[in-house]
């Protein structure tokens, strides 16, 4: 059994306080109300240690289950060590529990663990073929390791047993990689529509629709989204960093900024941390960037301690800042070895470009780019990319439509492929 270091919250928050040079802000230190997930927490720790030789299996699973949704909630891998010490318990009750085995195969999966994830998924489905959140983790699975098609197979199977918002959203997002937007917002819209066991269910939901319309510049629709889920769920950290993201490229960076660092009193993790850095060093405030910065090392680390792996994110944060070259595309040629998707196919890319690859970047752009995935971003990489083997006019096209489908798809790189397509000469001033 693999030993868990358990980071909460409050050391994370403390650590980016000290690295900031200033004590938490007063909303950081608000006591938010027991939420459904906590009182869930608390009656099935009491169940499970009251449990019986009879009930031992299903109270430690119901334990995992808990644990695994507050990880959901506070995007907090520390849950991950404490679920898997339920699963294991139950399992040590009952070998042959579907329930463990599937929260087995939860674990794994958000861990980035996607072959042991496989391997208890299956075991679940040998002892229950109608287990339809096995083959849903057997298809999180695929997606990871960029074999969409078995993805499509084994969600398609999860969707003829049941149809509900975790099948659905689940197909809305292959379906969205695989660019399909219009039947990706369709069944998005049937998950949020369907109903949830938890409240974060449907508000993740509600994000990802939104950050789906954010893809294609449609930022009002976006916003509109965010809000109204605001309005249900206004701790929700998924819902706070994608109205970061869609007032950012709405350039009302204030309220981007005051989002983002409401989620980041949540739990910090990286999307959320970086984007804050970046914004600040928009506004010219070196000293609050640097600060974002220096936490992205500390989370990837603590992410490590908690059995977290992969490191395509480092990767990114690396190649797009200037840093440690030459370990981004160690990192980026890892990742890919073991996860070929389409964001990992991007990132190296990316990485070549900062080191030189030129000829190695467009190979690996054009794999990002292979199954039209609605990503703005995507396309001024293979713009920058192009630009620099000199291909000047597929340079300017790739700028072009990046700039067309998402105008302002990020505060810095905007900015970078506007001046990009002016250098060029294709537009005057």
């Amino acid at each position: 059994m693999k030993t868990t270091i358990r980071v909460s919250t409050k050391v994370i928050m403390f650590v980016a306080a000290g690295l900031a040079g200033q004590a938490l802000a007063p909303a950081q230190q608000v006591a938010r109300p027991v939420s459904l997930t906590d009182q869930e927490v608390a009656k099935a720790e009491a169940a499970a240690k009251a449990s019986g030789p009879g009930s031992a299996d299903a109270a430690w699973t119901r334990l995992g289950d808990a644990f695994m949704q507050k990880g959901r909630e506070t995007a907090d891998v520390s849950y991950y060590g404490r679920a898997e010490g339920a699963y294991r318990k139950a399992l040590a009750a009952n070998p042959k529990s579907v329930e463990a085995l599937v929260g087995m195969a939860w674990v794994d999966g958000g861990r980035h663990e996607f072959e042991r994830s496989v391997e208890f998924a299956n075991k679940a489905i040998a002892l229950d073929p109608g287990r339809t959140d096995a083959y849903g983790l057997l298809g999180d699975a695929a997606v990871e390791m960029g074999d969409y098609e078995k993805a499509f197979e084994q969600y398609q199977k999860m969707l003829d047993l049941r149809p509900d918002v975790s099948s659905y959203s689940r197909g809305a997002h292959l379906l969205f990689l695989t660019g399909d937007l219009r039947k990706a917002t369709l069944l998005m819209s049937k998950a949020i529509g369907s109903g949830a066991p938890y409240a974060e269910n449907t508000a993740w939901c509600r994000a990802q629709w939104a950050l789906m319309q954010f893809s294609v510049g449609s930022y009002l629709s976006a916003s509109q989204m965010l809000t109204e889920g605001l309005k249900a769920a206004p701790n929700n950290y998924h819902l706070l960093a994608a109205m970061g993201k869609v007032k950012a490229a709405m350039k009302d960076y204030d309220a981007a900024i005051d989002y983002y660092k409401k989620a980041e009193a949540i739990v910090p993790q990286h999307e959320v941390v970086v984007a804050l850095g970046d914004l600040y060093t928009l506004q010219g405030k070196t000293n609050e960037a640097a600060a974002q910065y220096a936490l992205v090392d500390v989370i990837h680390k603590l992410n490590r301690a908690n059995g977290v792996i992969g490191d395509m994110q480092m990767a990114q944060f690396f190649a797009d800042h200037d840093r440690n070259l030459d370990e981004a595309v160690r990192m980026a040629e890892a990742e890919y070895a073991v996860r070929p998707n389409v964001y990992v196919a991007d990132t190296l890319a990316w990485c070549y470009y900062k080191t030189g690859r030129i000829a190695d970047a467009q190979k690996l752009i054009g794999k990002a780019l292979s199954h039209q995935t609605p990503e703005a971003m995507f396309l001024y990489h293979q713009g920058a990319i192009f630009e620099k083997a000199g291909r000047t006019e597929q340079a300017k096209t790739a700028l072009y439509q990046a700039l067309s489908v998402s105008p302002n798809f990020h505060p810095l790189a905007a900015a970078a492929a506007e001046k990009m397509v002016y250098d060029l000469g294709s537009v005057s001033r």
